[in-house]
């Protein structure tokens, strides 16, 4: 699995995990504002520094003025989303947000919750549990009450031909290597025996399920699906969650208290169960089994790969009409390969965000280049070869707005965004306490935080 494609087993990388698996411990060291009944401490402008300098923001461009300003924010967010009844974060989102953020953490941390746990200086896994929830809480209430304040918010392309030509020649930005990635992803396939094997066992989770078994016990048993397996196989799911088709549909299939029959997914083969319905969300567990696959099954998806590029470099067939012909990768396989990002739909992939493994694979690739025949592990332990090919390059170079129009109307929607949200806080500080302490009260802000 490539780190633009989103699955099941790679959910565990939610917003907002980075900032608890990478953050350090920082002394609490006084009360930097108030707004409304909520405080900013000192140490958490010391902590957002830590996060951003890891996250690779330029912090020439930062100083503790600023964020401080990005906190008072989100508190402003977080005051007015709880007067909000339209916007609800219910405990079930909550829990399955900080279990998998729990698990992501083990696996950061070698897999020992006892080592999550000291170096968060908490006692128990509850304990955690209770801290995390409060955060995630707040967190996403503040993104909902910000979506809600911007939704409406679009932009035109002479608004964005503005945005442009209103930045200084000096200080139009660099945009870093980028290049139109293509892959060919072959997977070793079972023998029918093995695949047997693993939907018998799991049509017998099931029978002892329906007959009193707890599934949950039955998924930290035997589940290999390292990002719920610990939670008892757990998620909570939208029809819009980033999660494989063939698991949502079997998901909303199901009524409450329903296991499904053995089904087939690209990461093996699952049973499902609903815990709870909850209008248009459902709370399921799974257990994945995946079929053991032998040395000569690898060796003969490996001298397959092997062979479609001998073709590929021998101009027989393309790169994309071998990808649509042969790749097993579903997502890619109908766009001739190509890797997209998912986020934002663009297919120029900026080399130094892509995940470091693949970075290396590709990064001294010439426009036109493929690699050899790789071998990739994926969570599960899975083993699949691939092929990337660089079907172009565009070196670091200035912004232009013709070539880079895509990430310029981008960053002109998201200032006009800010800049809508800077409205609603102005107006919402009329009607809230806010104080700011120390020598912060000299801070120059965008908002009219000090009156």
């Amino acid at each position: 699995m490539n780190r633009l494609k989103l699955s099941i087993v790679g959910l565990i990388l939610l917003m907002g995990t980075q900032m608890f698996a990478q953050q350090q411990k920082i002394k609490v060291d006084g009360i930097a504002a108030v707004v409304g009944d909520q405080i900013v401490l000192n140490s958490e402008i010391d902590q957002l520094k830590i996060q951003l300098k890891q996250q690779g923001i330029d912090m020439k461009t930062m100083n503790d003025c600023k964020i401080l300003e990005k906190l008072l924010q989100d508190r402003m967010l977080l005051l007015e989303a709880n007067k909000d009844t339209t916007i609800v974060v219910t405990e079930k989102e909550v829990e399955s947000m900080v279990d998998q953020q729990i698990e992501y953490m083990k696996t950061q941390m070698g897999g020992s919750i006892e080592k999550v746990l000291e170096f968060y200086n908490k006692k128990t896994r509850p304990e955690l549990e209770a801290q995390l929830k409060r955060i995630d809480k707040d967190r996403k209430l503040s993104e909902l009450m910000k979506e809600k304040v911007v939704k409406n918010v679009d932009i035109n392309p002479e608004e964005v031909k503005t945005f442009f030509d209103a930045i200084p020649k000096d200080k139009v930005p660099e945009i870093g290597t980028q290049v139109e990635l293509y892959q060919i992803v072959i997977n070793p396939k079972p023998d029918k025996e093995e695949v047997d094997k693993v939907v018998n066992k799991l049509k017998e989770i099931k029978k002892k399920v329906e007959e009193g078994s707890s599934f949950r016990a039955q998924a930290v048993l035997y589940s290999q699906d390292p990002g719920s397996r610990a939670n008892g196989g757990k998620y909570v799911l939208k029809r819009k969650s980033p999660f494989v088709q063939e698991f949502k549909d079997v998901a909303f299939s199901l009524d409450e208290g329903q296991v499904s029959e053995p089904f087939k997914t690209q990461f093996g083969w699952h049973i499902l169960y609903v815990e709870a319905v909850n209008g248009q969300e459902r709370v399921v567990r799974h257990i994945l089994l995946i079929p053991e696959i032998g040395f000569l099954n690898k060796r003969q998806a490996k001298k397959k790969l092997d062979t479609i590029r001998k073709r590929i470099l021998d101009k027989e067939l393309s790169f994309e009409e071998a990808a649509k012909t042969f790749s097993d990768d579903k997502e890619t396989k109908k766009l001739g390969g190509q890797i997209v990002n998912p986020n934002t739909g663009e297919t120029l992939l900026d080399l130094m965000t892509l995940d470091p493994k693949l970075n290396q694979k590709v990064q001294n690739l010439k426009e036109g280049e493929m690699t050899g025949v790789l071998e990739e592990t994926d969570a599960t332990g899975a083993t699949s070869y691939k092929l990337l090919y660089v079907k172009k390059r565009v070196e670091t170079h200035k912004m232009d707005y013709v070539k880079d129009y895509p990430k310029i109307k981008e960053m002109a929607l998201s200032d006009k965004k800010e800049r809508e949200l800077d409205k609603w806080v102005n107006d919402k500080i009329k009607n809230n306490y806010v104080k700011i302490k120390g020598d912060f009260a000299k801070c120059t802000f965008r908002s009219r935080w000090i009156k």
